[in-house]
């Protein structure tokens, strides 16, 4: 976003400070960023290497991976959940109960990493 600026101090010719007359405050100069030439392609990037798989990663793919969408049952607040469980979450997707972590509080082990959920209310 380009913002009005009154320049109040300058060094050989280039401004060094400037007075911001949106918000009054002084900072140092920032040159703004060059703007895209309209229709210009970028250049396709080089894939890298596969990323690695972290081991929260690696246990859902080992225990949720390739299950049958029959065997989860849908997560609700009201169901109770047990340790083990597969469990299909409207936003997070498909996971497993990893852990019990108080009597109404969960530990659910998502593709994206480990979601505190509650169950049993």
């Amino acid at each position: 976003m380009t913002l009005n600026h009154r320049v109040v101090a300058m060094v050989g010719g280039n401004a060094k400070r400037v007075l911001c007359l949106t918000c009054n405050k002084q900072h140092n100069y920032r040159r703004s960023k060059p703007e895209a030439r309209a229709g210009a392609a970028k250049a396709p990037k080089k894939p890298g290497p596969a990323p690695k798989m972290s081991g929260t990663v690696r246990e859902w793919q080992a225990t949720v991976g390739d299950k049958d969408s029959t065997e989860f049952l849908p997560y609700s607040i009201h169901t109770t959940f047990e340790a083990g469980q597969l469990v299909t979450h409207p936003k997070f997707g498909s996971g497993f109960v990893k852990e019990t972590l108080a009597s109404q509080k969960l530990c659910i082990l998502f593709k994206d990493g480990p979601k505190t959920l509650v169950h049993g209310r």
